[in-house]
């Protein structure tokens, strides 16, 4: 019996299950799509990690032109922009007089010269609300649609893509219903702008590749990559349960061989109590060894979605909406040999990506830095812009 690992995390102050499980996938479709001739290409930006729940947002969650400055002088070619809906609607109406922060917010940027993605990322609860009651999600579109107008006279599809619902998860409705009526909605208002669709299951390769293209070849298709979790949200104090806070030194690559040989340093860094951590982390560290996660695996996970893209004539362009690697508790060697591995892969096979994050829980920065702190007291990674930039950047 196949154990499935329920995982609950939280990246922006969005709470989600994270599951190690694969879906099926649809063989059926014979349905060929033109190819992609997106108005704006994504190929290498970052993602800022600040999801503001009111306007003007807690002091934490504020970004500024010095950021943005930083962002661009490291030579990333676009940012990311998480856009909480609940703070900016009354009713299910975009509020005009909240809009002005968000069009503050990607002023920034443009006025950078660096395109931005608007990510319209709801919070947890309003998220599953939305997605699983269609009353709610008929209102939702409601806003969705004002939202898009705004953005749409503000900005010119070479300023700004828009990605229309960050890591969907549908339990009683079906998101091959749903994510069609959201495109729709926004392409009405938006008919030049590229707009970024999503696969169930939280974002994930397994989720995207049981999603039904739209006939649009001005859009990507985006998952996010944190796989493997014990190696990337090693450390990671915001999880559930506490265990994974005591998660550390895990490498990568991995084998049994690998992980026999670190497991007893690494499980004596786990607490005795509750009684079940120590069981359940040898588990899943005997799990990650088993599944020789290294390039090749990598490589393997993306050929899935090539080949979901062949299933649809391979015109298709897919994007990571988000990937990275914890920080705190990795060697950091390892961490690096895991980005390139993970960058290579996506770049081979032609998929631009946004790395998660900034100077947030993860960060671009180095171990010294303040996180969340202002740009002017940051280092960024010498090393890690390397691996990710190249020595062009």
């Amino acid at each position: 019996m196949s154990r499935i690992l329920v995982l609950s995390v939280i990246f922006g102050g969005c709470a989600f299950s994270l599951h190690a499980q694969s879906a099926p996938k649809d063989e059926s479709n014979s349905v060929m799509l033109p190819p992609a001739k997106v108005a704006l290409e994504l190929n290498r930006g970052i993602s800022i990690d600040r999801q503001f729940r009111t306007i003007p947002p807690e002091s934490i969650m504020q970004i500024n032109q010095d950021d943005i400055h930083l962002i661009k002088s490291m030579g990333f070619e676009f940012v990311k922009f998480l856009v909480n809906p609940e703070p900016l609607m009354t009713g299910n109406h975009l509020d005009t007089a909240k809009a002005g922060y968000l069009k503050e917010l990607i002023d920034m940027a443009v006025e950078e010269n660096l395109p931005a993605v608007v990510c319209i990322h709801p919070e947890w609860e309003f998220k599953k609300s939305i997605l699983n009651d269609l009353e709610k999600f008929a209102g939702f579109l409601v806003f969705l649609e004002d939202i898009a107008r705004f953005l749409a006279k503000s900005w010119t599809p070479k300023q700004l893509a828009v990605q229309l619902m960050t890591e969907p998860v549908t339990e009683t409705l079906n998101w091959n219903d749903l994510q069609p009526r959201m495109w729709e909605t926004v392409r009405r208002v938006m008919p030049d702008h590229t707009l970024i669709l999503a696969g169930d299951q939280v974002g994930k390769i397994d989720g995207l590749i049981t999603t039904k293209p739209v006939n649009d070849a001005n859009v990507l298709y985006s998952f996010t990559f944190y796989d493997p979790f014990v190696l990337t949200l090693q450390g990671g104090e915001w999880l559930t349960p506490k265990l994974w806070s005591h998660l550390g030194s895990i490498p990568y690559p991995s084998s049994p061989e690998i992980i026999a040989a670190r497991k007893q340093a690494i499980l004596e860094k786990i607490p005795t109590d509750p009684p079940d951590w120590r069981p359940a982390a040898e588990g899943m560290l005997n799990e990650y060894g088993n599944a020789h996660w290294n390039k090749e695996k990598i490589v393997a996970c993306v050929k899935k979605l090539t080949d979901w893209n062949k299933s649809y004539g391979g015109g298709l362009k897919i994007w990571c909406a988000e990937f990275g690697c914890y920080q705190r508790t990795i060697a950091p060697e390892d961490r690096y040999r895991y980005l390139k591995d993970v960058r290579d892969s996506f770049e081979e096979n032609g998929i631009g990506w946004a790395y998660w994050s900034y100077n947030e829980t993860l960060t671009i920065m180095t171990s010294d830095r303040q996180p969340f702190g202002p740009a002017k007291n940051q280092t960024p990674d010498a090393v890690l812009l390397e691996i990710l930039l190249g020595t062009n950047h």
